[in-house]
């Protein structure tokens, strides 16, 4: 069984490390973000009804704009387009114009797996997964807590990310709540099924949430079936050894 257990130990390592990264980056500052398509966008000049407009970006991330024409809004905070077009008006269309500029209508944020209701969903600032998840109703009973990840583009590149429940969300984000783990016994055992991985769960543990052996089974030679480099591959098992994600254990009819 070592190369069982070196096979979990790597996997173990890289999903840590995943989780770190996810970790931090998913305390992204909110207040930061920067406009993409689909952004809804006010535009208020104070005293210049003509200019004040309330937009959307375009598939481009290009917002139309009285006097100036396509901005390339994408990209920029709030902040930053808002000094662009005071420049820009500055001088030739206006002494000293008063811009302010703020998001109407962010991306929605799409959640699914997992959840009672998957969908999109309008941004609120200061969304944090937990919050999400409420807004679609809810975790299913088969959810794994520990298993939801986050999509995001990041100049230009979608990457994934795992999470907390207390992370941040952002507009455009794709969350997926993924199953929980679980490991299979059959064979002669009282309830054979599927049941919920812990960890430190061992064989012995596993077959007693199966409701202990059957009076016909042969205790000694208790198998494993496991999933190694994309190959299943069976072995002997003992009652101490661990048990990991998608193990089936295999309890076979002893020769009475």
């Amino acid at each position: 069984m070592n190369t069982f257990k070196s096979a979990f130990r790597a996997i173990t390592n890289v999903a840590f490390v995943a989780f770190l990264t996810g970790s931090l980056f998913g305390q992204a500052n909110a207040t930061d973000y920067r406009l993409s398509p689909g952004d809804e966008v006010s535009i208020v000049v104070f005293g210049e009804d003509d200019l004040s407009i309330t937009d959307r970006l375009d598939g481009n991330g290009v917002l139309n704009y009285p006097l100036l024409g396509a901005l390339r809004a994408s990209g920029k905070t709030a902040s930053e387009l808002e000094r662009q077009i005071t420049r820009s008006l500055t001088g030739k269309y206006l002494v000293d114009p008063d811009v302010r500029v703020s998001v109407a209508e962010y991306r929605q944020v799409f959640i699914n797996g997992e959840i009672n209701n998957p969908g999109g969903y309008a941004y609120r600032p200061g969304l944090t997964l937990d919050k999400a998840i409420a807004l679609a109703g809810g975790f299913t009973p088969e959810a794994s807590r520990e298993r939801v990840t986050l999509t995001r583009v990041l100049n230009g590149t979608s990457q994934q990310f795992s999470m907390r429940l207390s992370d941040v969300v952002l507009p455009g984000d794709i969350i997926s709540v993924a199953e929980y783990l679980q490991v299979f016994v059959n064979g002669e055992v009282n309830s054979p099924g599927n049941f919920r991985y812990q960890q430190g769960l061992t064989v012995e543990k596993t077959i007693a949430l199966a409701g202990g052996f059957t009076g016909r089974a042969s205790k000694k030679r208790v198998r494993v079936s496991r999933e190694i480099e994309g190959r299943q591959t069976e072995g002997k098992i003992r009652m101490r050894d661990p048990v990991y994600p998608g193990d089936i254990i295999l309890v076979p009819e002893g020769f009475f």
